[in-house]
């Protein structure tokens, strides 16, 4: 009986140190919170169609880091990247087109104009070169940045995302297929397109948080990305540039298909964190900017 007694207080005691995260609890305590609450300065500049875009900056150094949000994600999903790292680099968020306080304007939404977005931030702030930072649907977008960039993008650090750099851009109908989901009831077709972001452990106000901001975004915003995404061509894209691109994924959300990814583009390297949903750095915040850190430092030093 004591045997059990202790067996259980063990584990309780490992549970414990293991949700005891106090940049994980600052993160849920400031879901939503304006960036101004840590020091980032709200700027605007226009994207190449005219559309209003919301950036958010602050640090300095010599080496500048981008970070790209996801699908139906804002600048806020870095809360807890943004303050720790203007500590040593100079950082910028970019609210893409659609999302946060960027404009809606937009007639078509695809991967290559967030791309243009992010460009648009990056010269608006004067920029010369910058390493970009993108999860999920960020991926995408920052090698669609890094082409109109060229020499100017140092490398592409991905979050969960670029699963699959090898397969077929979708067909027409299937993308048809996505925007008559839209038009029925966007609710049906968010919760398809999130399916899976979570593992049975994520914390329920995060995922509540994400689940309803997915819910309210645009709609054309959602409807566009999502039928981008499935129709972008990776190897075209890629072949345009040749710059270090390393990904930390999940094992949960998506399969990365590793060995193909790595003879699609020779400049790849994959890492995993296990039991950890599609939000890494959001679930796992201080062990996710250790990581990240290391990794800078490899690309800066």
């Amino acid at each position: 009986m004591k045997k059990i007694i202790t067996l259980t207080l063990l584990i309780i005691f490992h549970i414990g140190q293991v949700n005891s995260d106090p940049l994980f609890d600052d993160l849920l305590t400031n879901l939503g919170s304006p960036l101004s609450q840590i020091g980032f300065i709200k700027k605007n500049t226009k994207s190449s169609d005219g559309v209003d875009i919301v950036y958010f900056e602050k640090g300095a150094g010599d080496q500048t880091l981008v970070f790209i949000h996801g699908y139906s994600c804002n600048s806020n999903y870095w809360w807890a990247q943004l303050d720790y790292f203007s500590k040593y680099y100079k950082v910028i968020s970019v609210d893409l087109g659609g999302h946060g306080e960027s404009g809606q304007a937009r007639e078509n939404y695809n991967m290559g104009q967030f791309g243009q977005d992010v460009v648009a931030a990056i010269n608006n702030a004067n920029i010369e070169e910058a390493i970009l930072i993108g999860h999920s649907m960020g991926g995408p977008v920052a090698v669609e940045a890094a082409v109109i960039l060229k020499e100017r993008a140092k490398a592409i650090i991905g979050i969960d995302t670029l699963h699959d750099v090898v397969k077929e851009p979708a067909s027409s109908f299937v993308k048809l297929m996505v925007g008559t989901m839209f038009r029925f009831s966007q609710e049906s077709a968010t919760e398809k397109a999130t399916a899976g972001f979570f593992i049975e452990s994520t914390n329920a106000e995060l995922s509540n948080w994400i689940k309803e901001g997915s819910r309210k975004a645009p709609v054309d915003a959602s409807r566009g990305s999502l039928q981008s995404l499935l129709g972008m061509n990776y190897p075209e894209q890629l072949s345009k540039i040749d710059i270090p691109i390393k990904t930390l994924n999940s094992r949960y959300f998506r399969d990365t298909n590793v060995e193909a990814n790595l003879q699609q583009y020779k400049y790849l390297n994959i890492e995993f964190m296990e039991d950890v949903g599609h939000f890494i750095m959001m679930e796992r915040p201080t062990e996710f900017n250790q990581w990240l850190k290391q990794e800078l430092e490899l690309l800066t030093n």
